[in-house]
């Protein structure tokens, strides 16, 4: 591969670098970066008006198999991850059976290497078939490539069985990731508030977010485990982050997109592709993530992408399966992020690529000579239209379905290789 992308704006955030240059590729990796670059020989893309940036990591994406192939396969849903400009993906243990053995990872793991798209690092499961009754065998998974341990959206309310979990992982220095939700106060449909209850749809009061942070924090600072919050949905939970950032406890934090982007309001109608847990929130939540993501309070952004079946979608709003396929109109949402609030393209491209590269100690892949070609590019300006034969992912829960959107990735690469290219 010989490449010259010529004139683009490169958004790198590990060198706080946003300017017009252009980037030549070779052998797999950038081999110069400067204005007015003359490469005989080399495939010259034209990318004026188009971003260049760091390709992203997702620290939550859904990718189905083993199990659920009517919603999703490893491959059509890391070839949709690289649509949306994603190089590194780490999916949730919640599968078929779930990857809490060294066969579910070596099987996931061989699938996504099969498909090309993404590379994949799995996050087991921090209990035995998330049953939240047994210790998994977290060295052993460790071992198998899991790089995180999570139960996914399943509260452990034993406390005795979390903090052994807590403890075993801090004797080994393994990271653990938290959905904090406090099971008896999750069995609602959306957020509780006047909504909820002109609606007639049973709330899910923002304590169930924060009572479930307060207890993980308290187990963390009496283990010492390194812990990761994720899918903060709430003000209130922001600020108890804040606080015990302050404080100086070791932790982290992401936020997914759809709650960046919207709120509450979107179920009206009942339309149940905005059925997610946790649920959309007020304005006033999601103005608190908006400035969490900006002063740092939160660290990542992530996908959460949770693709479902047509069928799982069509039934009255309680009955309907929870999760959203997001990442055909990711970019849009982001671009539409970026413009609409204070946050820069470099703050965001931070927190879909430094910062959680940076929370799991691996290698950086900012744009400069002699790295690994890990990149997209993205065009801001493109219209186009979202349909069953132009989405990517399997997933028929497309929220914004036949809709005109704005922006789309042109180019992904994967250490130099071609993982997605858009046809216009």
């Amino acid at each position: 591969m010989n490449i010259l992308i010529r004139q683009a704006r490169v958004v790198d955030p590990y060198q706080q670098l946003d300017a017009i240059m252009d980037v030549h590729i070779a052998d797999g990796n950038i081999q110069a970066i400067g204005a007015e670059l003359n490469i005989p020989d080399a495939q010259v893309i034209e990318a004026k008006g188009q971003i260049l940036c760091p390709n992203f990591t997702d620290l939550l994406s859904y990718l189905r198999q083993p199990g659920n192939s009517q919603k999703g396969t490893i491959a059509s849903e890391t070839r949709a991850a690289a649509s949306a400009g994603f190089g590194t993906l780490l999916p949730s243990p919640d599968t078929q059976p779930a990857s809490d053995s060294t066969a579910v990872l070596e099987l996931v793991q061989d699938r996504a290497e099969q498909a090309g798209y993404c590379q994949v690092l799995p996050i087991a499961a921090l209990t035995q078939g998330l049953q939240s009754t047994h210790l998994s065998n977290m060295l052993g998974l460790n071992k198998a490539g899991a790089v995180a341990f999570s139960n996914a959206g399943y509260d452990i309310t034993d406390n005795t069985v979390l903090l052994r979990c807590y403890e075993y992982a801090a004797t080994y220095k393994l990271k653990i990731f938290v959905q904090a939700r406090d099971a008896a106060l999750s069995h609602g449909h959306m957020h509780d508030g006047i909504l909820a209850t002109q609606l007639g749809l049973n709330g899910i009061p923002v304590i169930a977010e924060t009572l479930a942070i307060s207890r993980h924090l308290q187990m963390m600072q009496h283990t010492g485990v390194s812990c990761h919050f994720q899918q903060l949905s709430s003000a209130a939970g922001v600020e108890m982050l804040r606080q015990a950032k302050a404080q100086g406890l070791a932790i982290s934090a992401d936020v997914d997109l759809a709650h960046l982007c919207n709120t509450e309001q979107q179920v009206q109608g009942y339309n149940s592709q905005y059925h997610v847990q946790p649920p959309l929130r007020h304005e006033s939540d999601r103005q608190a993530l908006i400035a969490g993501l900006a002063d740092g309070t939160i660290d990542a952004i992530v996908s959460a992408h949770q693709p479902h079946e047509a069928a799982a979608k069509q039934a009255p709003f309680a009955d309907t399966a929870t999760g959203m396929a997001i990442y055909d109109i990711f970019m849009p949402l982001l671009l539409s992020l970026a413009a609409d609030t204070n946050l820069s393209l470099l703050q965001l491209t931070a927190a879909l690529s430094k910062q959680p590269r940076s929370l799991l100690g691996l290698d950086e892949n900012g744009l400069t000579v002699g790295a690994a070609a890990n990149l997209c590019l993205i065009d801001p300006n493109l219209s186009w239209q979202l349909t069953s034969t132009s989405q990517q992912s399997r997933g028929a829960n497309q929220c914004l379905q036949n809709s005109t959107l704005m922006g789309r990735v042109m180019l992904t690469l994967q250490h130099g290789k071609v993982t997605w290219q858009a046809h216009d």
